[in-house]
């Protein structure tokens, strides 16, 4: 009970003393208070977290350039999208400002991107290459029509996930590959804006007869992400 207490109080410490960060506060549950009772306002919730934090990073650019986290992430996408082919048709859902569109677009691949409307206007000012603007649980595209679809800390934002991951296996081609990232386990939900929690034996149940699981890495927990982080590596079973 007192360490409960404790908390509290120091939790309103903080804000009294981070104006920006209780503006934020006041304005997510005066506009958004009612995000969990249905999809539509759960989106429109993540459509303006989406907005600030992108209009975050390009602020801090210099800080995301240095940070070993974001560095760690890109390599391991990088890697396993090379480890597949060259020239590919490859799906980057949720791409944010193009933290990995960018860089998987200058190893000459062909990259579309989605986010949601809104978030898409913003993306398309971060440089990110052919931004389409849609729901990733309905994505607007036909069916066999990408090698790779790259999810990177996505499933867990969603209200429905695992149409997402339909929706995945039906616009890859035969044998194509999912790519995924998300916080592992419990601690994720501890973000306001995650819906969802996932371990490996979660999300392979989640794929079991769609997709076979190719590889895992893990990142561990920083200064900037609390939890540790998944990274699987999944090819379209035949």
């Amino acid at each position: 009970m007192l360490k409960t207490l404790k908390k509290q109080v120091q939790g309103v410490i903080y804000l009294l003393s981070h104006p920006k960060q209780l503006r934020w506060i006041i304005i997510r549950e005066t506009h958004y208070g009612g995000r969990k009772r249905s999809k539509q306002q759960w989106v429109e919730w993540q459509k303006y977290d989406a907005n600030v934090h992108i209009s975050m990073m390009r602020a801090h650019t210099d800080k995301l350039s240095a940070s070993e986290l974001n560095s760690a992430r890109i390599k391991i996408f990088s890697d396993m999208v090379n480890s597949i082919g060259k020239d590919l048709k490859v799906l980057d859902v949720g791409c944010g400002d193009g933290v990995l569109s960018v860089p998987i677009w200058k190893m000459g691949n062909y990259v579309a991107s989605v986010e949601l409307p809104t978030v898409a206007t913003l993306a398309k000012k971060c440089m990110v290459p052919q931004v389409v603007a849609c729901d990733a649980e309905q994505l607007a595209f036909v069916t066999d029509s990408f090698d790779v679809v790259l999810a990177s800390e996505v499933v867990e934002h969603l209200w429905h996930p695992q149409s997402f991951l339909d929706e995945a296996h039906r616009v890859l081609k035969a044998g194509g590959f999912l790519i995924v990232e998300t916080p592992e386990g419990e601690a994720g939900l501890n973000y306001d804006s995650h819906r969802h929690y996932f371990t490996v034996e979660r999300l392979e149940q989640m794929l079991s007869g769609k997709f076979t699981l190719c590889e895992v890495k893990r990142l561990e927990a920083t200064g900037s992400a609390q939890t540790p982080t998944i990274i699987l590596m999944l090819r379209k079973s035949s």
